[in-house]
């Protein structure tokens, strides 16, 4: 992703390159589980996470320590829009080979979270939208594995 998109740029070339295996976008789901999935999918692109099992797993690191949604709002709002079945979209080649580094990265990942200088906003992030993700990384001190 180039230096200065924005936040809304960035969540539009998250859905452009993962479009065919985002099954949330689709139109029929509660206007409640929509509004998870949209502050999941901006924490995706705020934290630089794909969505591999190591880039699922990390933005869910992420989420837990990084920002304001917590660890049991997180655990509620994934039984509600039940994203547990997003598991099943992985071939077992494709556990074993993300497993181990994301177990291996989820310390790292708690630290830096945990040096942030402030939680980001899990659902009142509409005034970050414009700004470019280098601005807002710099701001709440987000360092992201790559």
């Amino acid at each position: 992703m180039e230096e200065n998109v924005t936040l809304k740029e960035g969540l539009e070339q998250f859905y452009k390159k993962y479009d065919r295996r985002l099954s949330h976008n689709k139109i029929n789901i509660p206007i409640e589980v929509k509004s998870f999935f949209k502050s999941h999918d901006i924490a995706h692109v705020l934290f630089g996470c794909d969505i591999t099992l190591y880039g699922e797993g990390s933005v869910k690191i992420w989420t837990i320590f990084g920002t304001t949604l917590g660890f049991w709002d997180h655990i509620k709002a994934y039984k509600k829009s039940n994203a547990y079945e997003l598991a099943q979209n992985f071939s077992p080649k494709h556990v074993v080979l993300n497993l181990f580094k994301f177990l291996f990265s989820i310390p790292l990942l708690i630290i830096r979270a945990k040096r942030m200088n402030r939680l980001w906003p899990w659902s009142d992030f509409d005034h970050y939208l414009d700004k470019p993700i280098s601005e807002i990384r710099k701001e709440f001190n987000i360092k992201i594995l790559n």
